[in-house]
């Protein structure tokens, strides 16, 4: 459905298959269709609403462990109040439409240019719907769509695009990876100045308005293991051996609790910040013939994944960002992304069934709710590795002789080139 016949056979775009899945979607988050299971969704809205309330009385949620957001956060939060005619739910879910839609509409457009292809907007359009109700319900969708924008920016103005990177950073501090993709010189200067810069500047205007900006960090670093995430399967095996830990909520969500789980969620930390230094120690000895439009969301990709094995989180909605690179990615017609592309589409598909329609067995940790867990965690250990891997051999090779263009990985053309057919 996302190879290369239906994209040259469909260069509208899949606009109807768009507009299908996203009116099935509009009935479920507005209620008109219900699942079988409860979402969640309700909940994390009143969350919102709640700090809502909180920025309004003019400051930062201080004191709420469920706050765990950089400053920037709090304009998403606040976007929504800006239409008084819908209720606070409405507002929000119609604003994410809203930014789906715009994603959207900017990948097809960007899929008809000479060299680009309309599969990253069939990469959006299959994965969203694929993740359930839930990303129009979480803040994740804004963020990933202000690094979308960024990185459609980047390759013709980095400055733009290293602005709209560093506003995505002031909310989670992810889209600020995307960047070690510039390549070296000007560009890269001008992209990490303005990214910086506008963190900056935004961070402190948000700070001087609302006290309590910087009060997120302590909740992040009381965080326990996430049941979902990569360090807890071998504690959800465990338990079926005897293990005397259990599940409990905290901080928002469900987790580990009992021997050796904050031993392993303080080894993640520290393979977090070993993993991060190696992939920019491998960024450094790439050749300049890597870095061209596809580098920032080939290698935005790997250092979100890196991040998700690494976290002791593994929220749902951080597969929205995954689906926002590879879309991205993908729509640079040889950028090496289409097989990572499809295995985190698979991993969207699995990571609905654990939540919301399976969430009590992985509470309970059955063994359905393992097997799931090991293969949702398996296609994205191999999305890493076919990623990892042309780095390296990219790396290694310019160490050990010339580099020729497009001799080491699939090179991505830049909007100017033409595409070799036949």
């Amino acid at each position: 459905m996302i190879g290369h016949q239906r994209d040259r056979g469909r260069q509208a775009g899949p606009l109807l298959e768009w507009g299908i899945s996203r009116l099935l979607l509009l009935m479920l988050v507005f209620g008109l269709v219900s699942l079988p299971v409860v979402d969640g969704n309700d909940g994390e809205l009143a969350i919102y609403q709640q700090w809502l309330s909180v920025f309004q009385s003019g400051s930062f949620p201080v004191g709420d462990e469920t706050w765990q957001y950089p400053p920037g956060m709090s304009l998403a939060v606040l976007v929504p109040a800006l239409l008084p005619v819908l209720t606070y739910k409405h507002a929000f879910l119609l604003a994410a439409f809203l930014v789906d839609a715009a994603v959207f509409a900017a990948l097809v457009r960007t899929g008809r240019r000479e060299g680009r292809s309309m599969m990253g907007a069939w990469v959006w359009t299959v994965g969203i719907p694929l993740l359930g109700a839930m990303p129009y319900a979480r803040l994740d969708m804004t963020v990933t769509g202000i690094c979308v924008a960024a990185l459609l920016w980047l390759p013709t103005r980095a400055r733009v695009g290293g602005a709209l990177a560093g506003v995505g950073a002031t909310m989670k501090l992810w889209p600020v990876l995307v960047l070690l993709g510039v390549g070296s010189g000007g560009a890269m200067r001008a992209a990490w100045k303005r990214a910086l810069g506008a963190a900056a500047g935004l961070c402190l205007a948000l700070g001087t308005v609302l006290p309590g900006a910087w009060s997120f960090l302590s909740g992040q670093r009381d965080r326990g293991l996430q049941i979902e995430s990569f360090g807890a399967l071998p504690f959800h095996v465990a338990r079926h051996f005897g293990w005397s830990g259990q599940a409990e909520m905290a901080y928002g969500a469900m987790q580990f609790t009992g021997p050796y789980v904050d031993l392993v969620a303080h080894a993640l930390l520290v393979l977090n910040v070993l993993g991060l230094a190696g992939l920019v120690w491998l960024r450094l000895r790439l050749p300049a013939s890597f870095f061209t439009g596809a580098a920032p969301s080939f290698l935005g990709l790997a250092a979100v994944l890196l991040c998700i094995f690494t976290s002791r989180v593994f929220s749902p909605q951080f597969m929205i960002w995954a689906v926002g690179l590879a879309a991205v990615g993908t729509s640079w017609r040889t950028s090496g992304l289409r097989i990572p592309a499809r295995m985190v589409l698979a991993a969207c598909g699995l990571t609905s069934v654990l939540y919301p329609l399976t969430y009590w067995s992985v509470i309970n940790s059955t063994w359905s709710a393992v097997v799931t867990l090991a293969v949702r965690d398996g296609l994205l250990l191999t999305a890493a590795v076919f990623l990892l891997r042309p780095l390296c051999t990219a790396a290694i090779a310019a160490r050990t002789g010339p580099v020729q263009a497009g001799g080491l990985v699939p090179r991505p053309h830049a909007a100017d080139e033409p595409v070799a057919t036949g």
